[in-house]
């Protein structure tokens, strides 16, 4: 065998190498994940707690994801773009359907999470998901990090852009959440793979545009 020719097999082999290990890298899901929602750290009673969201069901498709959190006398739907930066809230209550971009996205995104693999993993809707301490560097986040399990055979998707799970390789499968003060823990259920339809990520017509101010004003300072 001639040397051109031994030469050209052993740069296919790296070729066909590298873009395996390309593809495996670049992994986005597309798909419906469906989370139980708990509050370990919550006092209050069951009757409570009937009141608050018990399920999230996650639409991913690449970077583009939607939440929707649906709750006794409103549902609430989160719209996240992380390529673009972008969230919008969609409210449904009272009768009344707006849209809000909250104030954070225009603050700066400040020290960036320092993501440090465990040696454990646990099983979540079948998927062997890994553990990770998520902190910012300093010796008080790092004595109370962040717990998250993951999975990058679910896929790469980047959900979050704005807070400390942005630098996560893989899709949380358990993961805290804090909304409207409420620290929530979401563990997956389900992961349903399949095709997102684009009108998913897009804002209904129906729905008014407002600000965070606009809104406290229209329930009376009350939210």
């Amino acid at each position: 065998m001639k040397l051109k020719t031994i030469t050209a097999l052993i740069f296919l082999t790296l070729l066909v190498s590298f873009t395996t290990k390309a593809q495996k890298t670049n992994n986005p899901f597309k798909g419906i994940i469906t989370y139980k929602i708990t509050y370990p750290e919550l006092n209050v009673n069951p009757a409570q707690q009937t009141s608050m969201p018990q399920t999230m069901k996650l639409y991913l498709d690449g970077n583009k994801a939607r939440a929707e959190l649906l709750m006794a006398d409103m549902t609430q739907v989160l719209i996240m773009d992380s390529d673009a930066k972008t969230t919008v809230i969609l409210l449904d209550i009272m009768d009344k359907k707006v849209a809000m971009k909250p104030n954070k996205q225009n603050k700066p995104l400040g020290k960036e999470p320092i993501v440090e693999p465990a040696n454990e993993s646990k099983e979540i809707a079948g998927y062997v998901c890994k553990k990770a301490n998520i902190h910012y560097g300093d010796e008080k986040s790092k004595l109370n990090p962040v717990v998250v399990y993951y999975s990058n055979e679910v896929g790469d998707n980047k959900i979050f852009y704005d807070n400390e799970y942005r630098n996560l390789t893989g899709i949380p499968l358990e993961f805290r959440y804090k909304m409207q003060g409420m620290n929530m823990l979401l563990t997956a259920t389900s992961v349903e793979k399949g095709r997102v339809s684009n009108r998913q990520f897009e804002v209904p017509s129906e729905y008014k545009e407002t600000t965070p101010e606009q809104l406290r004003q229209l329930f009376g300072g009350g939210m």
